[in-house]
């Protein structure tokens, strides 16, 4: 086992993910790591998840090569996992296929099966554009009166449309969204993120 010390080069540009649910800023190594990182954020499932972990050994054609994987994530249903991610024009390349399955055999015997993951399960909208708007209210830690005030309407109602809490409190449409999605962003209020694009006609609901 190793670990390795990403470092900026001419080649490869190094991304920082600011994550409130791990507390610390994750380096990732592509666009496409950091578009994964929303969905790891956001996801009820996902109990705790980690970029660029630490390596293993895998062999391949008569050597044993390093590997560091994506991400390792721990989440309540598949438990511990690894995961890479590759754009799906990469995977079909026979050496990468290949070297992956030699990396998976290796995951297994240390009892972390490995998984790979591509654009088409990530660069999904609405639902990345939807968790990227969450991650913009994530960081706020100002609550005003407002804030409880929509989320009591919420909590009385079961479940309604933001532009009924928009007729209630008689206030502006933009606070009242901006306050709606922070308290979406921690979990207070669940959307379906996968259906339309958060707006005034989103329903919500505790």
């Amino acid at each position: 086992m190793y670990r390795r010390n990403l470092k900026h080069s001419r080649v490869k540009n190094l991304f920082k993910f600011s994550s409130p649910k791990m507390d610390r800023v994750l380096i990732v190594e592509s666009a496409l790591e950091f578009d994964t990182c929303f969905h790891f954020e956001y996801s009820p499932d996902v109990i705790s998840y980690e970029a660029q972990p630490e390596g293993y050994y895998y062999s391949y054609q008569g050597k044993e090569l390093p590997y560091t994987p994506d991400f390792l994530v721990n989440d309540r249903i598949h438990g511990t996992r690894f995961i890479e991610v590759k754009p799906v024009a990469k995977t079909v390349k026979a050496e990468f296929r290949d070297k992956f399955i030699s990396r998976q055999e290796s995951a297994k015997l240390l009892g972390v099966p490995l998984l790979l993951v591509t654009e088409r399960q990530i660069r999904v909208n609405p639902i990345l554009n939807n968790l990227k708007l969450l991650h913009r209210y994530s960081g706020i830690q100002s609550l005003t009166p407002l804030h409880f005030t929509l989320l009591n309407l919420v909590r009385s109602s079961g479940a309604v449309h933001v532009r009924n809490l928009i007729a209630s409190t008689g206030e502006d449409e933009g606070v009242v969204l901006a306050s709606t999605l922070t308290w979406l962003s921690v979990g207070k209020l669940k959307a379906d993120l996968s259906g339309t694009a958060l707006c005034r006609d989103s329903l919500v609901w505790c």
